[in-house]
């Protein structure tokens, strides 16, 4: 019996961390790279051997590139948008080709390890949202050979979220904060949980400081990187009580934090780990009792939608009826209902934000289709978003069976809430 695995990655420029949820310890586990167990960074690196015929990915590509003959293709993720074909012997390759093939020879690296193993549930967590980046990753299980569901792409953020609030509870009895010190230099999410509202709220504010701190700007001057993030953690910490801290991303990678460190450490917990997207996206990829905090809590971020999208389905009764949910990131906020015009030319849009229940609405008249009787007029209606605060209703005429075949006329209505 095939064994199937929920798989959280978390994709970056330079390399990739892959985690599996063990349903024995019931917790996410980090995975190494298979020829050095003390490293769990992959880096995003191919090389085709000419003498085995084969693509390597990750560290088994860096060590085969000097043991063997063949090519070397990185900066993948760099030269996504350059239209120029790499020629790898006797084939020519788009870079979202081999973009693809790289993100495919990660997740099968682990697979290969296990007898039959396959892919139950993907997410995969990439730095921000990129619409370029999101669309390739959707046809992922294409190559997989799994359903396009057992896939989800989200950010950073999100996944840090899932992470935080799947730690024991005291650990965020106040806010809580995350440094992340990528290569591009270190930002700064405060989560605040407001308890007295209803809903319940949780907040992210994030703060950049990538201008005052990044590896670029101090070289190997430590001890002012130091200093200096260390009057950061005190500024930050004046504005709200802290219950933890959590470190994560390569500039935490050596041991140079000493003032800091105490800074930190004063009445708070502090925790320090490259794996804190991963494993996020490795809870969010188990659901259930895992996505528990987005039940309880109403989350506001700059990445998420904060309201509801439905319909009223009587002018009396002012019923509604849901097409989209508020509360998660607008690029992956979808939803189609199907409704049967009943003596009207109307539909009334229902825009309900999900903390203060304020309601807008607006009526969409539907033009150019031909007489019907009552009750024989079916429509879809769905929504699509640019934004979290932007986006369309799309409205089909989908006829009424072979009675009243379909116009195909499609109506546009673009909201800004």
């Amino acid at each position: 019996m095939a064994e199937s695995f929920c798989i959280g990655m978390d994709l970056c420029v330079d390399f990739t961390q892959l985690s599996y949820y063990n349903d024995i310890t019931r917790e996410p586990e980090s995975i190494s790279q298979l020829n050095n167990k003390e490293t769990y960074m992959m880096p995003n690196i191919l090389f085709f051997s000419q003498d085995s015929r084969r693509w390597y990915v990750g560290g088994e590509a860096s060590e085969a590139r000097f043991t063997e003959q063949g090519i070397v293709v990185d900066n993948i993720f760099a030269n996504l948008g350059n239209n120029a074909k790499v020629t790898v012997y006797d084939r020519s390759y788009s870079y979202r080709e081999l973009f693809l093939l790289m993100v495919k020879l990660h997740i099968d690296s682990f697979l290969y390890r296990y007898e039959d193993a396959v892919v139950k549930k993907l997410v995969i967590s990439v730095p921000e949202y990129n619409r370029e980046i999101y669309e390739l990753l959707s046809m992922l299980h294409e190559s997989l050979g799994i359903d396009k569901e057992c896939i989800e792409i989200t950010s950073h953020l999100d996944s840090g979220l899932y992470y935080v609030f799947n730690q024991q509870d005291e650990l965020w009895v106040n806010s809580v904060g995350l440094y992340d010190f990528s290569a591009d230099g270190l930002g700064y999410y405060r989560i605040d949980i407001h308890r007295n509202k209803d809903p319940q709220m949780v907040e992210v504010i994030y703060e950049d400081y990538s201008q005052q701190i990044n590896l670029s700007l101090y070289g190997n001057d430590t001890y002012a990187m130091d200093t200096d993030f260390a009057k950061i953690v005190e500024y930050e910490n004046k504005k709200a009580y802290i219950s933890a801290v959590y470190l994560t991303g390569i500039g935490f990678s050596d041991k140079w934090m000493k003032k800091s460190l105490n800074e930190l450490c004063q009445g708070r917990r502090v925790f320090a780990g490259q794996n804190i997207y991963t494993k996020g996206a490795c809870y969010r990829a188990v659901g259930g009792e895992y996505k528990d905090f987005y039940e309880r809590f109403c989350i506001d971020t700059k990445e998420n939608v904060h309201f509801d999208i439905g319909l009223y389905t009587d002018d009396e009764s002012q019923d509604f009826y849901l097409i989209t949910k508020g509360g998660k990131q607008w690029y992956n906020t979808h939803g189609e209902v199907s409704v049967i015009l009943d003596d009207t030319d109307e539909i009334e849009i229902v825009y309900r934000n999900i903390s203060t229940d304020e309601r807008q609405s607006e009526r969409v008249k539907i033009h150019g289709i031909p007489k019907r009787p009552n009750k024989t007029t079916r429509l879809s209606v769905s929504v699509e978003f640019e934004s979290p605060h932007a986006g369309a209703v799309i409205i089909k005429d989908l006829g009424f069976g072979k009675i009243y075949p379909t116009t195909n006329k499609v109506y546009r209505k673009e909201f800004i809430v």
